[in-house]
């Protein structure tokens, strides 16, 4: 990590986030998840944007949402009987913004709200 972001940045691949300290994650983990509005790259948002706009993701934008959506839901609180495995499993395997819905839709069902 550069000298540019502050102490309590976090590097995830090639996003970079910095903790929002007016809207921290709610529940007590061991490492909080990072929040897609806290990246500092602006390779986050972009892919975000082209995700919520309905536009064909490109490989770098589908690679930040892997990235992003994965270290959610390993960190997350989520329901008892999610199986956090298996989403990570569907996030590596995600190629569409359908893809992308279906397991968001489907974490929202145990309490992630990755959006």
């Amino acid at each position: 990590m550069t000298e540019q972001w502050p102490d309590d940045a976090e590097q995830i691949g090639n996003l970079v986030f910095v903790p929002n300290r007016d809207y921290p994650y709610p529940f007590k983990v061991a490492v909080p998840p990072r929040f897609w509005m806290e990246e500092q790259t602006g390779v986050l948002e972009a892919a975000v944007d082209a995700y919520m706009n309905g536009e064909r993701l490109d490989e770098a934008q589908l690679t930040a949402l892997k990235l992003y959506l994965t270290q959610y839901v390993e960190r997350a609180v989520m329901a008892h009987d999610a199986n956090r495995q298996k989403y990570v499993g569907l996030i590596k395997k995600m190629r569409t913004i359908h893809d992308i819905e279906s397991i968001a839709d489907e974490l929202a069902e145990f309490g992630a709200e990755v959006f």
